[in-house]
């Protein structure tokens, strides 16, 4: 376990966060570079998140392509429930203070649905190696058999570091999107191709 190294990364990723410029919860820069990809073409149903504190906010995305289906996930216990957006869903604040979906107002969907998942992290690395917050949410919903879809982590410039420090568990991306590149980990053209 790689424990003490994470703590300290995080620690100093959110360090640099005080200290960056940037536009709070904007995620303008990512939505073009996304609508770019080709994988774009190829996805229906797209799963993103509700930003906090310094994240780019995905759900421009839901403005910039009507024409997908969109889910987003909810905390149950130690796991992400899948919902999708439709015209009455509403938000609620979940366990953590992030928006998720009011279960009463989203309908529910499956982790074998998703095409793309657009994911949150502290940190990245050009290798697709993902930093979060800890809880292991996201490890666990990737990790999942029943996902198959691309991994797409979405990172300010200076979220990326040289290397990630991750354990067994963890799950890479197959790229992660910045405002000033993208970075494809080895096997993303691959697993594109299987999909296409």
């Amino acid at each position: 376990m790689r424990t003490a190294e994470k703590q300290r990364l995080r620690e100093q990723i959110k360090m640099i966060s005080k200290e960056s410029p940037l536009i709070s919860g904007s995620g303008a820069p990512f939505v073009k570079s996304l609508l770019r990809l080709d994988l774009w073409k190829n996805s229906s149903t797209i799963l993103l998140y509700a930003p906090i504190e310094w994240e780019a906010d995905p759900r421009e995305l839901i403005r910039a392509a009507p024409e997908c289906s969109f889910l987003f996930p909810r905390v149950a216990g130690d796991h992400l429930e899948i919902h999708r957006i439709g015209p009455r869903s509403r938000w609620t604040t979940g366990p953590y203070g992030i928006s998720e979906p009011d279960p009463g107002s989203w309908d529910p969907a499956s982790l074998s649905e998703i095409d793309l998942a657009v994911v949150p992290g502290l940190a990245f690395d050009p290798s697709g190696g993902r930093l979060g917050r800890g809880k292991g949410f996201y490890d666990r919903l990737l990790g999942h058999p029943e996902f198959r879809g691309v991994k797409a982590g979405l990172a300010w410039d200076w979220q990326i570091v040289a290397e990630v420090p991750s354990d067994i568990d963890d799950i890479s991306m197959d790229l992660v999107v910045t405002p000033g590149k993208i970075h494809q980990s080895g096997s993303t053209l691959d697993k594109l191709g299987e999909r296409g």
